[in-house]
């Protein structure tokens, strides 16, 4: 690993493979296409809700704890989901019954840790914005109207992604931080893409 490399490149070198996969995933891949279906995109948000619910609690716990000079307070996006679900008329609680795959997801206990998931969650919702107008253009979804997830932080998205950026460097030089926030973000790319196969039909597989 090179010290004198940004954090941000590090990530972005070693979660690049992964990335593309997961973009190419079903639930994710349909939604830029013209038959897109809503039950799919249903799926999608229950899928999400036990994926939020479970790594957001884990980012919960590590910040109730430690002094961070970053704050999540404004970027907790289970609330946007479960938005979308009511607006669906979708009780997550009855309706997902997906189950956490076994994985080795860490409890966080480094600022290395926090900032590979973060890297991430952030990242998602900095892309989440290209399908907020598909859903847009396909089914007239909204911010208020059961897209809420995926407007993300609306005009704000990009300047909310710079605030992270800023902070995920200030690890930049140290080694060890960088390699659990590495390790960190490829185990969380990796809980994406195995939640949401659990989420598809059983004859559906990857996309190519």
């Amino acid at each position: 690993m090179h010290k004198d490399r940004s954090l941000r490149a590090l990530l972005r070198e070693a979660t690049h493979d992964q990335h593309i996969r997961l973009h190419k995933h079903p639930l994710l891949a349909t939604i830029m296409q013209p038959n897109h279906q809503l039950s799919d995109y249903h799926k999608l948000l229950l899928a999400y809700f036990g994926l939020y619910q479970f790594v957001e609690a884990r980012i919960q716990q590590y910040l109730n704890n430690e002094t961070v000079n970053f704050s999540y307070n404004e970027r907790y996006k289970l609330p946007w989901l479960v938005n979308d679900l009511a607006f669906f008329h979708i009780t997550p609680i009855a309706c997902n019954n997906l189950s956490l795959p076994v994985l080795n997801f860490p409890h966080i206990t480094s600022l290395g840790q926090l900032v590979g998931i973060l890297y991430v969650l952030e990242g998602s919702t900095l892309g989440a914005s290209h399908m907020s107008l598909k859903l847009a253009e396909q089914h007239s979804l909204t911010s208020d109207t059961g897209s809420c997830f995926f407007s993300g932080y609306g005009n704000k998205t990009q300047h909310y992604w710079q605030q992270f950026i800023a902070f995920s460097d200030t690890l930049s030089g140290d080694i060890q931080q960088c390699q659990e926030a590495l390790k960190a973000a490829c185990q969380t790319f990796e809980l994406f893409s195995a939640i949401l196969d659990q989420a598809l039909p059983q004859h559906q597989t990857l996309a190519s």
